[in-house]
């Protein structure tokens, strides 16, 4: 018997919002995966290089703080330099454009209910890469300039934790929201509090399960990296720094295919969100019951 197909638009509890992704990335793997290594693919590859050449410079700072030589100014300035900043643009370039690839596709799954090409995913991504993007930048920068207020002793980093652990719950599924909406900046943030508002805790609860997934899942992988890397630096005459780049490129860029199951989790969870509020997804299969009996009905006449 056929394994019924996975309604996005469905109430769902807590632990269904996780089996069910699984279920949904297991039922989609080959033009999900597809569409996210062709189009997501040469944005994690630049962006890995790009953070380990970085990375990797950033190692002689380190060294230095231990052997007692740090210099505030002299070494700050050897961080700062041109390369980061062009490595934290490429990495939110990176999200924003995997955040796209995902949310193109499920709207196009739920619009359609059935599985989308990567022509198709093109088409969406080009559409709603730069708000998706615009809106990952500045949701980084509220959260950078909310850190000003740290400066208070003690109360001041309570409460900007506090208003970035809001702050993040509540805009996470604004990627989603942006495309499947098809809203502005401003009209977006408005949707992601309405539909959010109510529900935080078991928000919070998904995205810091996923979340931890996520983590675990790119752990056991750059376990396993460092020692192939390490044994294989061990038989060659590579130097050490050299090392360091290729293992952190390396892990850079097959943890950002952990991503999927995250952003899939987010997705599943906002259609959840949104199922609670206005029950879309009972109206259309309702609407699809009654289109149903009734050609059934003119089949029976007609015979």
């Amino acid at each position: 018997m056929a394994q019924q197909k996975i309604q996005l638009r469905k109430i769902r509890d807590f632990g269904e919002v996780f089996s069910d992704a699984f279920q949904f990335i297991r039922q989609e793997f080959r033009p999900l995966l597809t569409s996210f290594v062709l189009i997501g693919g040469p944005f994690i590859l630049i962006n890995s290089i790009f953070i380990a050449v970085f990375q990797n410079q950033s190692l002689s700072f380190f060294q230095q703080i231990i052997r007692g030589a740090f210099n505030l100014q002299g070494n700050l300035s050897e961080i700062l330099t041109p390369g980061y900043f062009i490595a934290v643009i490429f990495t939110i370039m990176n999200v924003s454009a995997l955040k796209t690839v995902v949310s193109v596709y499920m709207d196009f799954y739920d619009k359609h209910n059935h599985s989308a090409n990567t022509r198709e995913i093109w088409r969406g991504f080009l559409k709603n890469l730069l708000k998706i993007f615009l809106f990952t930048l500045l949701r980084y920068c509220v959260i950078v300039l909310a850190s000003i207020i740290t400066v208070i002793p003690v109360l001041g980093a309570l409460i900007w934790i506090v208003f970035c652990a809001y702050f993040i719950v509540i805009t996470t599924p604004y990627f989603l929201v942006l495309v499947s909406e098809q809203t502005d900046l401003v009209n977006s943030f408005t949707r992601c509090m309405d539909i959010s508002k109510n529900y935080f805790w078991t928000s919070f609860a998904v995205y810091l399960i996923a979340f931890l997934i996520l983590m675990v899942s790119s752990a056991i992988v750059s376990f396993f990296v460092d020692v192939l890397v390490g044994v294989g630096s061990y038989f060659t005459i590579r130097q050490l720094s050299t090392t360091t780049t290729i293992t952190i490129s390396i892990i850079n860029t097959i943890q950002y295919f952990f991503y999927l199951i995250f952003f899939v989790c987010v997705g599943l969870h906002y259609y959840n969100l949104v199922e609670v509020r206005e029950g879309t997804g009972i109206e259309r299969r309702l609407e699809n019951l009654g289109k149903s009996v009734n050609s059934n009905a003119e089949i029976e006449e007609q015979y």
